[in-house]
């Protein structure tokens, strides 16, 4: 059972990640050899994102309300729709209509990380041995070699190879959920009723601010990520953009794979905050570090910054919100987040040819630095934790 769950759960972790590294990191080329121009792509991954950013509190609210409707279940069901949307892109079709299947596959996927997240908690609080910071790491790691592969498959078969491969990693993630054992009832216990969403608000009001804190800080890490191509341009070569990614997708392994030690060290609140003053730290060593060697180093930040913050911010939700509520507080986890890169998407691309990457950055820079200090004081001020991971 033990390598069962740990297995599945890896493989879960694994396709999600696999999945962001084909539809998100080559939507634009997908998208621009369908004749749309950057603007319109930019619009149509807006649009997608705020979809998902309603989409996430709802079928949190599902969850809630009818026990058909288990992480379980959401997971097949987005993943089946993402891989339905996939495989339909290699039919022939209208433009209009690979937009919105395009764009339907990308909601889908957004939806899933927070309920994999809440399943691999749900796990770990049943008293199963999984190691979420491994699973996590792999998932970062078919990130990167997606992205990378993606590339010399694109040249040899073409561009219906990001919905094939992300079609084959959707069927591999429902295999994965459907082989993870299900977790989230014990007959023996009463069924306990999830808190409405103002309630849980009220009662966890360190955490709204948090949120708060956290929408800020990935706007910034975000940003970073969708413009990576302009600043690299900023710092002298735009084919830095992909050296300058991968350096930022394998310096989080090494966090992600030991964050079990680091819990030994220290206690996640105070890894949470070393997380929140990383992600600052890499913008302003961006716009500060000169030239594309000091974009590289930039890229190092990540290490203790998202990676960190991947790990120990679920972790920490795991600890501070009831366990009936779990599901809810990984959905608004993955609500902030989405939030973030919304605005990322639409802020971005207007202060770079509004004001210029170099005030651009400063800008994103005073934003984290304003989300760090709210989520920091958040997590150093709350209540003695509630239950333990």
């Amino acid at each position: 059972m033990k390598q069962r769950i740990s297995l599945c759960y890896a493989l879960v972790q694994a396709a999600i990640w696999g999945s962001y590294g084909f539809l998100f990191s080559f939507a634009n080329r997908y998208l621009l050899a369908r004749g749309l121009s950057s603007l319109r792509i930019g619009l149509i991954l807006g649009v997608a994102t705020g979809i998902a950013f309603l989409l996430q509190p709802l079928l949190t609210a599902l969850s809630d309300r009818f026990r058909f409707f288990s992480c379980r279940r959401i997971l097949v069901l987005c993943a089946g729709f993402m891989t339905l949307c996939a495989a339909a892109l290699l039919l022939r079709l209208t433009t209009p209509v690979i937009i919105v299947l395009y764009a339907f596959a990308t909601v889908c996927l957004q939806a899933l990380p927070a309920f994999a997240n809440a399943l691999g908690m749900n796990a770990i609080r049943n008293g199963k041995t999984l190691n979420f910071g491994v699973s996590r790491g792999i998932g970062s790691v078919l990130f990167g070699v997606a992205a990378q592969v993606a590339i010399p498959l694109i040249d040899r078969f073409g561009l219906n190879t990001v919905p094939f491969c992300s079609a084959v990693l959707g069927i591999l993630l429902m295999t994965a959920v459907l082989a993870f054992p299900e977790l989230e009832k014990r007959a023996e216990e009463p069924a306990e009723q999830p808190t409405p969403a103002l309630a849980f608000f009220r009662a966890n009001g360190r955490f709204a601010l948090l949120l708060v804190g956290v929408v800020l800080l990935y706007i910034g890490h975000n940003a970073l990520s969708n413009c990576m191509y302009q600043i690299a341009v900023y710092k002298g070569d735009g084919n830095a953009q992909g050296t300058a990614l991968l350096i930022a997708a394998f310096v989080e392994l090494p966090t992600m794979f030991l964050f079990t030690k680091l819990l030994k060290l220290a206690k996640c609140e105070r890894w949470l905050c070393l997380s929140c003053v990383f992600f600052t730290l890499r913008l302003a060593l961006t716009l500060l570090l000169p030239g594309v060697y000091g974009l590289y180093a930039a890229q190092l930040a990540q290490m203790l910054g998202f990676a960190l913050f991947a790990v120990s911010s679920v972790y920490y939700v795991g600890m501070v919100i009831d366990k009936r509520d779990v599901v809810k507080g990984q959905t608004y986890l993955a609500v902030a987040n989405t939030l973030g890169c919304l605005i990322a998407h639409f802020l971005g691309g207007a202060l770079i040819d509004g004001v210029g990457v170099g005030m651009a950055l400063v800008i994103f820079t005073v934003l984290s630095i304003l989300g760090g200090a709210i989520a920091i004081g958040a997590v150093v001020s709350k209540p003695a934790a509630k239950q333990s991971a």
